[in-house]
């Protein structure tokens, strides 16, 4: 693949990064619902496509499986958020459609991969490697919450709404790491950059959720 071919769809990659964490930030600010909640969303669901289509050519020709398994679990997470909203009937007996398990089915090679490949890592001595378990291991659980949604459909009517903000959050901050570990260098230490955002973020969803959960029950 040409270099020329390379570095326009790492433009691609570049430009929908830029596009996702500001139309992310505009979702999150704006009244959950609206019109320019919306629009942000769909802005977003755009830009994260096309940071995943830059990720996959621009990982194969370099021969970066860490980048292309990463590339799969970022856009799991953003999949699974805009998918929900055509499942909303989960607790009144919907069914998955053959494109759900599709989707489950690609992004569980991935995730398995990236788990395997953590361990490796981390025992060649690697700090990547413990990148590759946490994000594995994370998407490993929106994997299984998924296939018990179909087992056991959920009773809560608005599972939805939790599992659109947990993937849309999930998605975010894989986007903002992706930042992060590009503009900010820790030799020895860059690791602890792909982990941080996950645990703050992921604590900032956990008291979100909880709080609609709050909300919802009153």
């Amino acid at each position: 693949m040409g270099e020329k071919i390379i570095s326009a769809f790492l433009i691609i990659h570049i430009i929908g990064g830029a596009t996702s964490l500001l139309s992310g930030l505009v979702a999150m600010l704006t009244q959950k619902g609206g019109r320019s909640h919306r629009l942000a969303g769909k802005i977003y669901f755009g830009g994260m496509t096309a940071v995943f289509i830059g990720a996959v050519v621009v990982a194969i020709a370099h021969r970066n499986d860490f980048l292309l398994m990463v590339g799969f679990f970022s856009y799991y997470m953003t999949v699974r958020g805009y998918r929900i909203l055509s499942l909303k009937k989960l607790d009144r007996g919907q069914k998955f459609a053959p494109l759900d398990w599709i989707i489950i089915s690609v992004s569980a090679i991935f995730i398995f991969t990236l788990i395997t490949w953590g361990v490796w890592a981390w025992m060649q001595g690697s700090g990547m490697g413990i990148v590759g378990l946490v994000f594995g291991l994370i998407g490993l659980t929106f994997l299984v919450n998924d296939i018990k949604s179909y087992v056991n459909p959920p009773t809560e009517k608005m599972h939805w709404w939790y599992t659109h903000i947990s993937s849309m959050g999930g998605s975010y901050i894989a986007a903002t790491t992706a930042f992060i570990v590009v503009n900010i260098q820790l030799p020895n230490y860059q690791w602890v950059l792909w982990i941080i955002p996950s645990v703050i973020g992921g604590v900032l969803i956990g008291k979100t959720i909880r709080k609609y959960k709050r909300e919802f029950a009153r």
